[in-house]
Protein backbone atom coordinates (compact mmCIF):
# COMPACT_ATOMS: atom_id res chain seq x y z
CA UNK A 1 0.00 0.00 0.00
CA UNK A 2 1.20 3.31 -0.22
CA UNK A 3 3.12 4.37 3.30
CA UNK A 4 3.84 7.27 4.68
CA UNK A 5 6.90 8.89 4.59
CA UNK A 6 10.04 9.83 6.27
CA UNK A 7 11.86 11.57 3.45
CA UNK A 8 9.46 13.26 0.90
CA UNK A 9 10.00 11.83 -2.75
CA UNK A 10 13.53 10.44 -1.57
CA UNK A 11 14.99 8.11 -4.06
CA UNK A 12 17.41 5.28 -2.84
CA UNK A 13 18.11 3.56 -5.67
CA UNK A 14 18.05 3.22 -9.72
CA UNK A 15 17.75 6.69 -10.67
CA UNK A 16 18.14 6.93 -14.58
CA UNK A 17 17.73 3.17 -15.38
CA UNK A 18 16.66 0.88 -18.14
CA UNK A 19 13.25 0.25 -16.76
CA UNK A 20 12.34 -2.49 -18.03
CA UNK A 21 9.09 -3.17 -16.47
CA UNK A 22 6.13 -1.39 -17.93
CA UNK A 23 2.59 -2.03 -17.43
CA UNK A 24 1.08 -4.37 -15.64
CA UNK A 25 -1.00 -6.77 -17.24
CA UNK A 26 -2.04 -9.44 -15.10
CA UNK A 27 -1.95 -11.00 -11.59
CA UNK A 28 -1.76 -14.67 -11.27
CA UNK A 29 -2.88 -16.31 -8.28
CA UNK A 30 -3.37 -20.25 -7.75
CA UNK A 31 -6.45 -21.54 -6.04
CA UNK A 32 -7.89 -24.25 -4.38
CA UNK A 33 -11.42 -23.98 -5.89
CA UNK A 34 -11.66 -21.88 -9.37
CA UNK A 35 -15.54 -21.86 -8.94
CA UNK A 36 -14.99 -20.55 -5.27
CA UNK A 37 -12.76 -17.50 -6.72
CA UNK A 38 -15.13 -16.93 -9.76
CA UNK A 39 -18.21 -17.06 -7.53
CA UNK A 40 -16.97 -14.41 -5.29
CA UNK A 41 -14.87 -12.35 -7.38
CA UNK A 42 -17.37 -11.63 -10.45
CA UNK A 43 -21.22 -11.52 -7.37
CA UNK A 44 -18.99 -9.15 -5.24
CA UNK A 45 -16.36 -7.22 -6.71
CA UNK A 46 -17.84 -6.87 -10.38
CA UNK A 47 -15.38 -8.67 -12.21
CA UNK A 48 -16.60 -10.59 -15.34
CA UNK A 49 -14.66 -13.85 -16.73
CA UNK A 50 -13.59 -13.26 -20.00
CA UNK A 51 -11.39 -15.84 -20.68
CA UNK A 52 -11.60 -19.45 -19.21
CA UNK A 53 -10.16 -23.24 -20.30
CA UNK A 54 -7.08 -25.45 -19.12
CA UNK A 55 -3.58 -24.03 -19.76
CA UNK A 56 -1.94 -25.36 -22.72
CA UNK A 57 1.23 -26.57 -23.38
CA UNK A 58 2.66 -23.46 -25.10
CA UNK A 59 2.02 -21.32 -21.89
CA UNK A 60 3.47 -23.78 -19.91
CA UNK A 61 6.32 -24.50 -21.78
CA UNK A 62 6.91 -20.23 -21.63
CA UNK A 63 6.65 -20.54 -17.79
CA UNK A 64 9.13 -24.21 -17.27
CA UNK A 65 6.32 -25.52 -15.69
CA UNK A 66 4.73 -28.49 -17.66
CA UNK A 67 3.03 -30.33 -14.77
CA UNK A 68 0.70 -26.84 -14.89
CA UNK A 69 -0.81 -27.93 -18.42
CA UNK A 70 -4.72 -29.37 -17.75
CA UNK A 71 -5.15 -26.86 -14.98
CA UNK A 72 -8.09 -25.34 -14.84
CA UNK A 73 -7.67 -21.37 -15.16
CA UNK A 74 -9.90 -18.14 -15.86
CA UNK A 75 -9.02 -14.50 -16.61
CA UNK A 76 -10.87 -11.92 -15.09
CA UNK A 77 -11.24 -8.16 -15.70
CA UNK A 78 -12.75 -5.42 -13.94
CA UNK A 79 -15.88 -3.93 -14.75
CA UNK A 80 -14.07 -0.21 -15.84
CA UNK A 81 -12.33 -2.13 -18.69
CA UNK A 82 -9.46 -1.76 -18.01
CA UNK A 83 -6.88 -4.01 -19.69
CA UNK A 84 -5.47 -5.31 -16.68
CA UNK A 85 -6.47 -9.18 -15.38
CA UNK A 86 -6.62 -11.28 -12.46
CA UNK A 87 -5.57 -14.80 -13.17
CA UNK A 88 -7.32 -17.59 -11.25
CA UNK A 89 -5.14 -21.09 -11.73
CA UNK A 90 -7.15 -23.98 -9.87
CA UNK A 91 -4.30 -26.69 -8.32
CA UNK A 92 -6.65 -28.36 -6.02
CA UNK A 93 -4.45 -26.50 -2.92
CA UNK A 94 -4.70 -23.83 -0.45
CA UNK A 95 -1.53 -22.12 -1.56
CA UNK A 96 -1.96 -18.59 0.03
CA UNK A 97 -0.23 -17.97 3.77
CA UNK A 98 -0.09 -18.40 6.64
CA UNK A 99 2.28 -18.83 6.79
CA UNK A 100 3.66 -15.93 4.64
CA UNK A 101 7.04 -16.52 2.74
CA UNK A 102 9.27 -14.76 0.02
CA UNK A 103 7.41 -13.69 -3.01
CA UNK A 104 4.69 -11.90 -4.35
CA UNK A 105 2.31 -11.57 -1.18
CA UNK A 106 -0.75 -9.02 -2.15
CA UNK A 107 -2.38 -7.81 -4.69
CA UNK A 108 -3.93 -3.82 -4.03
CA UNK A 109 -7.03 -3.25 -6.01
CA UNK A 110 -8.33 0.48 -6.38
CA UNK A 111 -11.66 0.94 -5.63
CA UNK A 112 -13.56 4.05 -5.30
CA UNK A 113 -15.41 3.89 -2.26
CA UNK A 114 -13.74 1.63 0.79
CA UNK A 115 -15.95 2.32 3.19
CA UNK A 116 -19.12 1.01 1.15
CA UNK A 117 -17.04 -1.79 -0.35
CA UNK A 118 -16.30 -2.90 3.60
CA UNK A 119 -20.21 -2.68 4.62
CA UNK A 120 -20.99 -4.66 1.02
CA UNK A 121 -18.28 -7.55 2.17
CA UNK A 122 -19.55 -8.10 5.81
CA UNK A 123 -20.39 -11.17 6.59
CA UNK A 124 -18.77 -12.81 2.98
CA UNK A 125 -16.18 -15.13 2.00
CA UNK A 126 -13.68 -11.82 1.94
CA UNK A 127 -12.77 -11.81 5.33
CA UNK A 128 -11.85 -7.86 6.84
CA UNK A 129 -8.34 -7.71 8.63
CA UNK A 130 -7.61 -3.99 8.72
CA UNK A 131 -9.26 -0.40 7.86
CA UNK A 132 -11.02 1.67 6.45
CA UNK A 133 -8.70 3.80 7.65
CA UNK A 134 -6.62 6.50 6.16
CA UNK A 135 -3.09 5.77 5.63
CA UNK A 136 -1.33 8.91 7.03
CA UNK A 137 -2.78 12.03 8.74
CA UNK A 138 -2.96 14.10 5.56
CA UNK A 139 -5.90 15.34 3.36
CA UNK A 140 -6.69 13.43 0.66
CA UNK A 141 -4.68 10.62 1.62
CA UNK A 142 -5.66 7.04 0.30
CA UNK A 143 -8.14 5.08 2.15
CA UNK A 144 -7.23 1.43 2.57
CA UNK A 145 -8.72 -1.80 3.89
CA UNK A 146 -7.02 -5.03 4.10
CA UNK A 147 -8.88 -8.06 3.37
CA UNK A 148 -8.76 -11.87 2.74
CA UNK A 149 -10.19 -13.47 -0.13
CA UNK A 150 -12.07 -16.77 -0.05
CA UNK A 151 -9.25 -18.44 -1.76
CA UNK A 152 -6.90 -16.99 1.30
CA UNK A 153 -5.59 -14.21 -0.80
CA UNK A 154 -4.31 -10.93 0.70
CA UNK A 155 -6.06 -7.93 -1.27
CA UNK A 156 -5.65 -4.64 -0.31
CA UNK A 157 -8.85 -1.88 -1.43
CA UNK A 158 -7.40 1.64 -1.54
CA UNK A 159 -9.62 4.68 -2.32
CA UNK A 160 -7.34 7.36 -4.23
CA UNK A 161 -8.41 10.83 -4.65
CA UNK A 162 -7.81 13.36 -7.15
CA UNK A 163 -4.42 14.82 -6.32
CA UNK A 164 -4.08 12.54 -3.40
CA UNK A 165 -1.62 9.73 -4.67
CA UNK A 166 2.28 10.74 -3.91
CA UNK A 167 3.52 9.08 -7.35
CA UNK A 168 0.40 10.80 -9.37
CA UNK A 169 -1.41 7.75 -9.45
CA UNK A 170 -4.74 7.49 -11.20
CA UNK A 171 -8.35 6.83 -9.64
CA UNK A 172 -11.00 3.87 -10.28
CA UNK A 173 -12.75 4.08 -12.73
CA UNK A 174 -15.46 1.12 -11.39
CA UNK A 175 -16.87 0.58 -7.89
CA UNK A 176 -13.70 -2.37 -7.64
CA UNK A 177 -11.23 -1.34 -10.32
CA UNK A 178 -7.80 -3.02 -11.52
CA UNK A 179 -4.30 -3.57 -9.45
CA UNK A 180 -2.12 -0.80 -9.19
CA UNK A 181 0.13 -2.01 -6.60
CA UNK A 182 1.76 -5.66 -6.24
CA UNK A 183 3.65 -6.45 -3.34
CA UNK A 184 6.56 -8.40 -2.86
CA UNK A 185 8.29 -10.00 0.23
CA UNK A 186 11.63 -11.26 1.60
CA UNK A 187 14.67 -10.72 3.24
CA UNK A 188 17.03 -7.89 3.95
CA UNK A 189 15.93 -5.58 1.47
CA UNK A 190 18.92 -4.79 -0.15
CA UNK A 191 18.87 -8.28 -2.75
CA UNK A 192 14.96 -6.78 -3.91
CA UNK A 193 16.45 -3.31 -4.48
CA UNK A 194 19.71 -4.72 -6.27
CA UNK A 195 17.35 -6.31 -8.53
CA UNK A 196 14.69 -4.35 -9.39
CA UNK A 197 16.98 -0.60 -9.04
CA UNK A 198 20.42 -2.21 -10.06
CA UNK A 199 19.26 -4.92 -12.80
CA UNK A 200 15.56 -3.81 -14.22
CA UNK A 201 16.70 0.08 -13.92
CA UNK A 202 13.68 1.29 -11.76
CA UNK A 203 13.81 4.38 -9.17
CA UNK A 204 13.36 3.07 -5.92
CA UNK A 205 11.83 5.23 -3.01
CA UNK A 206 10.81 5.87 0.01
CA UNK A 207 12.36 2.87 2.29
CA UNK A 208 9.96 3.93 5.50
CA UNK A 209 9.17 1.78 8.46
CA UNK A 210 5.54 0.76 8.04
CA UNK A 211 3.25 -0.93 10.60
CA UNK A 212 1.32 -3.42 9.02
CA UNK A 213 -1.29 -5.60 11.31
CA UNK A 214 -2.22 -7.98 8.87
CA UNK A 215 0.51 -8.51 7.61
CA UNK A 216 2.18 -9.79 10.26
CA UNK A 217 -0.45 -11.82 11.07
CA UNK A 218 0.74 -13.57 7.86
CA UNK A 219 4.43 -13.68 8.81
CA UNK A 220 2.94 -14.94 12.47
CA UNK A 221 5.11 -12.09 14.07
CA UNK A 222 3.82 -9.57 16.38
CA UNK A 223 1.21 -7.28 15.26
CA UNK A 224 3.39 -4.22 16.43
CA UNK A 225 6.10 -5.56 13.92
CA UNK A 226 7.71 -2.75 11.89
CA UNK A 227 8.81 -4.19 8.02
CA UNK A 228 11.11 -1.88 5.80
CA UNK A 229 9.19 -0.80 3.19
CA UNK A 230 10.37 0.53 0.08
CA UNK A 231 8.17 1.27 -3.27
CA UNK A 232 9.48 0.70 -7.06
CA UNK A 233 7.82 3.03 -9.60
CA UNK A 234 6.98 1.88 -13.17
CA UNK A 235 6.74 4.16 -16.02
CA UNK A 236 3.22 5.58 -16.59
CA UNK A 237 1.99 5.87 -13.54
CA UNK A 238 -0.24 3.60 -13.02
CA UNK A 239 1.52 0.58 -10.90
CA UNK A 240 4.09 0.61 -8.20
CA UNK A 241 5.89 -2.35 -6.72
CA UNK A 242 6.30 -2.65 -3.29
CA UNK A 243 8.99 -4.30 -1.36
CA UNK A 244 8.35 -5.41 2.47
CA UNK A 245 10.98 -6.66 4.50
CA UNK A 246 9.85 -9.65 6.10
CA UNK A 247 11.28 -10.94 9.92
CA UNK A 248 13.91 -12.81 10.00
CA UNK A 249 11.98 -16.37 10.43
CA UNK A 250 9.92 -16.46 6.89
CA UNK A 251 11.68 -18.30 4.70
CA UNK A 252 11.80 -19.28 0.27
CA UNK A 253 8.64 -20.50 -1.02
CA UNK A 254 8.42 -24.02 -1.74
CA UNK A 255 7.00 -24.85 -5.20
CA UNK A 256 6.08 -28.62 -7.17
CA UNK A 257 8.60 -29.59 -9.15
CA UNK A 258 6.94 -28.29 -12.63
CA UNK A 259 4.22 -26.44 -11.37
CA UNK A 260 3.26 -22.78 -11.01
CA UNK A 261 4.28 -20.95 -7.40
CA UNK A 262 1.54 -21.96 -5.39
CA UNK A 263 -0.38 -18.35 -4.01
CA UNK A 264 -0.03 -15.29 -5.64
CA UNK A 265 2.03 -16.95 -7.64
CA UNK A 266 3.27 -14.72 -11.26
CA UNK A 267 2.97 -10.94 -11.85
CA UNK A 268 2.77 -10.18 -16.00
CA UNK A 269 4.47 -7.45 -17.31
CA UNK A 270 4.65 -5.43 -20.60
CA UNK A 271 7.83 -4.96 -21.66
CA UNK A 272 9.34 -3.26 -24.67
CA UNK A 273 11.88 -5.87 -25.54
CA UNK A 274 12.77 -9.37 -23.70
CA UNK A 275 16.24 -9.40 -26.37
CA UNK A 276 17.31 -6.61 -24.38
CA UNK A 277 17.28 -8.50 -20.93
CA UNK A 278 20.90 -10.00 -22.00
CA UNK A 279 22.47 -7.02 -21.88
CA UNK A 280 21.37 -5.84 -18.28
CA UNK A 281 24.10 -6.03 -15.78
CA UNK A 282 25.86 -8.06 -14.22
CA UNK A 283 25.50 -10.72 -17.40
CA UNK A 284 22.14 -10.26 -18.14
CA UNK A 285 19.14 -11.77 -16.52
CA UNK A 286 17.94 -15.26 -17.50
CA UNK A 287 14.62 -16.62 -18.96
CA UNK A 288 13.41 -19.64 -17.48
CA UNK A 289 12.74 -21.03 -21.16
CA UNK A 290 12.88 -19.61 -24.28
CA UNK A 291 10.32 -17.02 -25.42
CA UNK A 292 6.97 -18.48 -27.18
CA UNK A 293 3.77 -16.52 -28.59
CA UNK A 294 0.87 -16.58 -26.58
CA UNK A 295 -2.86 -16.45 -27.83
CA UNK A 296 -5.14 -15.13 -25.99
CA UNK A 297 -7.00 -11.43 -24.73
CA UNK A 298 -3.98 -10.58 -22.78
CA UNK A 299 -1.16 -11.99 -24.66
CA UNK A 300 -2.48 -11.02 -28.73
CA UNK A 301 0.41 -13.42 -30.03
CA UNK A 302 2.90 -11.76 -28.58
CA UNK A 303 6.50 -13.11 -27.12
CA UNK A 304 6.03 -14.17 -23.27
CA UNK A 305 8.74 -15.11 -21.17
CA UNK A 306 9.61 -15.81 -17.51
CA UNK A 307 12.22 -14.52 -15.52
CA UNK A 308 12.82 -14.79 -11.34
CA UNK A 309 13.58 -11.75 -8.90
CA UNK A 310 16.03 -11.73 -6.00
CA UNK A 311 13.88 -14.04 -3.79
CA UNK A 312 12.29 -16.35 -6.56
CA UNK A 313 9.16 -14.26 -7.54
CA UNK A 314 8.23 -14.80 -11.15
CA UNK A 315 7.68 -12.03 -13.60
CA UNK A 316 6.45 -13.43 -16.37
CA UNK A 317 7.23 -10.80 -19.40
CA UNK A 318 5.11 -9.71 -22.52
CA UNK A 319 6.89 -8.39 -25.18
CA UNK A 320 5.67 -5.31 -26.72
CA UNK A 321 7.99 -3.04 -29.05
CA UNK A 322 4.92 -0.33 -29.11
CA UNK A 323 5.14 0.20 -24.99
CA UNK A 324 4.68 3.63 -23.59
Amino acid sequence: MEAGTSAEGAIIAGEGGARILRDVAIVTHCVESLAVALGHWTALLGYRVVESGTLGAEACAAWDAPAAAGQRYALLQPASGEDCYLRFVETGVRGHAPPASWGWIATELLVQDTDALARQLEGTGFRRLGGPADLYPRPKAPRAMQVIGPSGELIYFTRLLPGGSRYGLKQARSPVDRPFICTLGGPAGAGMHAFYAGVLGHRIMERTPFINGPLAMLCEAPADTVFPTAVASIPGRRHLLEMDEFPAHVGPRRRPAGQLPPGMSMVSFVVRSLAALAGLQPGGVPLRAPPRRLQGIAYRGRRVAVIEGAVGEWLELIEDPEAS
